[in-house]
């Protein structure tokens, strides 16, 4: 599986930390030269630093006007033109609908789905007639009612609708789109949370297996998504969630 991904140049984006952290660098492990963006310089200059294959780094803020065309250019400047992008980037929250100020959906969609769009339509451009992967990240509260997350999980789903449709679009120039449905993984936004127990009802009691999941967990789906061996695989949201979504679980 170490080359699973040679041949292929990949831009990961909220690649500084948690699952796009996991992401870029098991994608240059695999092979692959990557683009790391993300906003936060220092951590991906440590991602930089840590990876063993070949990682460039690019920060910018992608909710900014022309941060998806400045990414590809320094992507085809640096490394080449791409043929994987990975969307990684976004912001959780625990809010219901009612206590979710216009502002902040806004906020949930600029992040969560508008990056997503304008990188995806970006990379249909770059990637022409030679094909490629997009890999998008939405949500396990995507796929399922969680009380409490309105604008999160609308954003995610939103995210999941997107992947379908340009899967539709560009399956026939050899474009797969496919995105993964992460459940309860230990990261830097969660790991506070996780320590004092607020989801062990919710989620981790509540599946066949019961550990709180991995960003490397993620990362594997992600680069066999973004693989060859995913060659003919498209217009799917993966649950990446240890069984949360699927099944009903009583332990």
């Amino acid at each position: 599986m170490n080359g699973q991904l040679r041949g292929k140049t990949a831009i990961v984006t909220g690649a500084a930390s948690g699952i796009g952290r996991a992401t870029a660098a098991l994608f240059a492990a695999r092979g692959a030269a990557v683009l790391a963006v993300d906003r936060d310089e220092e951590g991906l200059l440590e991602l930089r630093d840590e990876a063993g294959g070949e990682v460039a780094v690019l920060a910018v803020d992608l909710t900014a006007a022309g941060a998806a065309e400045r990414v590809f250019d320094h992507c085809v400047e640096i490394l080449g033109a791409p043929n994987v992008l990975a969307n990684v980037a976004g912001r959780a929250g625990d809010r219901s609908a009612a206590d979710t100020t216009d502002e902040d959906f806004e906020s949930f969609l600029r992040i969560n789905l508008g990056t997503t769009f304008a990188l995806s339509r970006r990379a249909v451009i770059a990637f022409g007639d030679a094909g490629g992967a997009i890999v998008n990240t939405s949500s396990a509260f995507a796929l399922t009612g969680v009380a409490g997350s309105a604008p999160y999980s609308a954003a995610k789903g939103a995210v999941s609708s997107l992947t379908r449709q340009m899967a539709a679009d560009y399956g026939r120039r050899g474009i797969r789109v496919n995105a993964v449905a992460p459940g309860l993984i230990e990261t830097p936004a969660t790991r506070a949370k996780i320590a004092a127990g607020v989801f062990d009802d919710l989620v981790t009691r509540s599946r066949p297996l019961p550990r709180v999941g991995q960003p490397i967990d993620v990362a594997r789906v992600l680069a066999f998504l973004a693989s060859d061996e995913a060659a003919f695989v498209t217009g799917l949201t993966i649950p990446v969630d240890g069984g949360w979504t699927s099944t009903h679980f009583r332990g």
